[in-house]
């Protein structure tokens, strides 16, 4: 692995990588960490021919999902962003609040429980043994938001008229 990358101290984070070490109040710098860059960074890395890539390509799996886990555990929510030095806590900065159940969160997770699956831990108990309790979560939590939409198209459907 490249001495930079090792050198930026961004594997020292324990709750995901930051977009940026720039502390600017902005969405898109520390310390915001976004799913997008969490998956680009994981893939690159599990893809090098080097076993200590794919080992750090599996630690940075494990502290994505740890975090989203934490916090889903105890919001029953994810979010579009991670606040890495507060815990994991919901994401700040930009010019909007931070949002609940965004797509591009649920699906990292879930690539990567794919992938790592059977590797995987959520600290004292063990992620692997119950990674369909988590997926059904997320799919539960994706399904109840949309119910509003469908009811509402349902409600103003098109209407019969008598002849």
């Amino acid at each position: 692995m490249s001495g930079t990358f090792q050198d930026s101290q961004i594997l020292t984070y324990q709750y995901g990588i930051p977009t940026s070490l720039q502390n600017t109040g902005q969405q898109w710098d520390f310390p915001n960490a976004w799913a997008p860059l969490q998956d680009l960074v994981i893939r690159g890395l599990a893809k090098s021919p080097s076993p200590r890539a794919q080992e750090v390509a599996f630690q940075l799996a494990q502290n994505w999902v740890r975090t989203n886990f934490e916090v889903y555990s105890r919001d029953s929510a994810m979010y579009e962003k991670y606040d890495i030095s507060n815990g994991g806590q919901p994401g700040g900065g930009g010019e909007y609040e931070f949002q609940e159940g965004f797509g591009w969160t649920n699906g990292v997770v879930l690539m990567l429980l794919e992938r790592y699956g059977d590797r995987l831990s959520s600290g004292s108990q063990t992620v692997f043994l119950q990674p369909h309790c988590l997926t059904a979560a997320l799919l539960l939590s994706l399904l109840l938001g949309l119910l509003p939409q469908c009811w509402a198209s349902l409600s103003h459907g098109p209407h019969q008229t008598s002849v």
